[in-house]
């Protein structure tokens, strides 16, 4: 199978020839610019071959037209630092207005997935990263707590910010679409866990919003909701309208890839621990990951691929094994897939 092929087929819930796969993460001395970010990627996937791409950019590419700035130390494996940012207190939300979504950082961000696409190959499918507009408004104060705090303070003017967030970012998923994207990469960072809010605070505060960007991503082949952390609410988002769910299957806390994959309407993308497994010497624990992937799965429905984005410095020839272990699964039948409501990517 090609690889677009492959992907389509394994968010069907269709037989595939082996599982489809690909990894990413950050390269922070090749993030600041269109050019830089999209030659890294286009690296990365033609050294691994990889099924498909998500698009890894700078996190703050969502903020920078509110005045967010970082500081980087100038190395790949060096994360940068907040510098600047425009809420230090509840009043000053009421700057946060909306933005021009295809002018500024957006629109430097719209110019690398139009060079991604003339880049990749046209049987390799590609996703665009952006956060659901909680998580955005979330990158303008120093931490995840403080904005917590406002929302407790201040909770209209909180509410006015995200409007000002999702109605930019509304513009922004529908330019990413037409820009050549297969669909958005929606991200929950710190937000859809128990760590940080209960079920009913993220459906009072992010749920209607998250499904108006996936509203204006609404007919892309490729959505997928990325649900981060542990102790996550994976499995309270499952109406979200994706072809496939991301998340780390390897954490304890989370939903299994076998329950996943019982109680999840689309894919699942994921069953790789990118902080452990993949950062082992030998490739034993990749190998028995993947391993357990395809019995969880049958071979079908399942996107190998990290819980999130792999550490700067993971060895390229771990890269290389997880391929060999995806590989090598090609020769054996895939099990029959489970009984499930049907997704058309």
């Amino acid at each position: 199978m090609k690889p677009r092929e492959r992907v389509w087929a394994a968010l069907r819930g269709e037989p595939v020839d082996r599982p489809p796969v690909s990894f990413w993460g950050h390269v922070y001395d090749r993030e600041s610019s269109a050019r830089d970010l999209v030659s890294a990627t286009v690296e990365l996937q033609r050294r691994h071959a990889w099924d498909w791409v998500k698009l890894n950019p700078r996190k703050h590419y969502h903020v920078e037209d509110w005045g967010v700035r970082y500081r980087y130390a100038g190395g790949p494996a060096d994360k940068p630092t907040l510098e600047r940012w425009p809420v230090h207190e509840a009043s000053e939300l009421r700057l946060v207005t909306p933005r021009p979504p295809d002018r500024g950082a957006l629109g430097e961000q719209l110019e690398a997935v139009r060079m991604l696409r003339d880049r990749l190959p046209a049987e390799v499918a590609f996703v665009q990263t952006v956060f659901t507009p909680l998580a955005i408004l979330a990158e303008m104060v120093p931490e995840p707590g403080d904005l917590k705090r406002h929302m407790a303070t201040d909770p209209e003017t909180v509410r006015t910010a995200l409007e000002a967030v999702t109605v930019t970012f509304e513009g922004y998923v529908r330019r990413v679409l037409e820009a050549g994207a297969d669909g958005i990469f929606l991200a929950t960072t710190d937000w859809a866990t128990r760590d940080r809010m209960s079920v009913e605070e993220y459906r009072a505060w992010a749920r209607a919003l998250d499904l108006r960007l996936l509203a204006a991503a609404r007919g892309a082949p490729f959505n997928v909701l990325h649900v981060c952390k542990r102790r996550n609410l994976l499995l309270e988002l499952a109406d979200y309208p994706v072809a496939a769910f991301s998340y780390d299957a390897t954490d304890t806390t989370n939903p299994s890839l076998t329950e996943a994959l019982a109680r999840l309407p689309g894919a699942v993308m994921g069953g790789i621990s990118q902080e452990d497994a993949l950062q082992q010497p030998t490739p034993e624990r990749l190998e028995a990951e993947v391993e357990r992937g395809f019995e969880a799965s049958g071979g079908r429905r399942w996107l190998a691929a990290p819980g999130c984005s792999m550490p700067p410095t993971t060895a390229p020839a771990q890269l290389d094994a997880v391929r060999r272990a995806v590989e090598a699964r090609a020769t054996r039948p895939p099990k029959a897939a489970s009984s499930r409501k049907e997704v058309s990517p």
